[in-house]
């Protein structure tokens, strides 16, 4: 697959690594962006690209946490999960302000879902997910560890150069394609 042209990451550099063996779930090319941490800028990217990748589709992956958030404040995430996974779709949550959903809508996503998974959900929660993209040109998925379960088209890494990478984002380094360092 050659990428479409991605125009400038600012302030940035961008290295290249060896390419992923694509193995495409349900004919649809996917772009994972995944992150050292949290508030790192995959939102920012995946708005970005998404600006440019005209009806390509977006989905957030969220695997909750016990105990301390990453984020180091509240951010409903974990709330109320009961299940091993729950796939949102309901359009009051999808645009609500703040949200990554709404940003990836705002930037022209024909769809956005959002997958809140626990860490033993998440392989099922994807299997499941994909498919609701059928017909979809693309879709661009921010989240790092669905890289466990995926060999996507194009595997991007976002981080800074003072980044202290969480546990799942050292796993995903090997698979990456194209590390940006912000």
């Amino acid at each position: 697959m050659t990428p479409p042209n991605w125009g400038q990451v600012p302030r940035g550099q961008v290295s290249i690594k060896s390419r992923v063996m694509n193995r495409r779930m349900s004919g649809v090319k996917i772009i994972t962006i995944s992150g050292a941490h949290s508030g790192v800028g995959k939102t920012t990217l995946a708005e970005m690209l998404l600006k440019k990748l005209k009806k390509w589709s977006a989905l957030k992956v969220t695997v909750s946490h016990t105990g301390f958030c990453p984020k180091g404040k509240p951010c409903g995430a974990c709330d109320d999960l009961k299940a091993k996974f729950c796939i949102v779709s309901d359009e009051k949550i999808i645009t609500e302000a703040g949200k990554d959903t709404a940003r990836f809508k705002a930037s022209g996503a024909e769809k956005a879902l959002w997958l809140r998974a626990k860490p033993e959900g998440l392989k099922e929660g994807i299997r499941k997910v994909i498919p609701r993209f059928r017909g979809a040109k693309g879709i661009l998925i921010e989240g790092t560890s669905v890289l466990k379960y995926l060999d996507p088209d194009l595997a991007i890494f976002v981080k800074r150069k003072d980044s202290i990478l969480k546990p799942s984002a050292k796993s995903a380094l090997k698979k990456m394609d194209l590390i940006i360092d912000l």
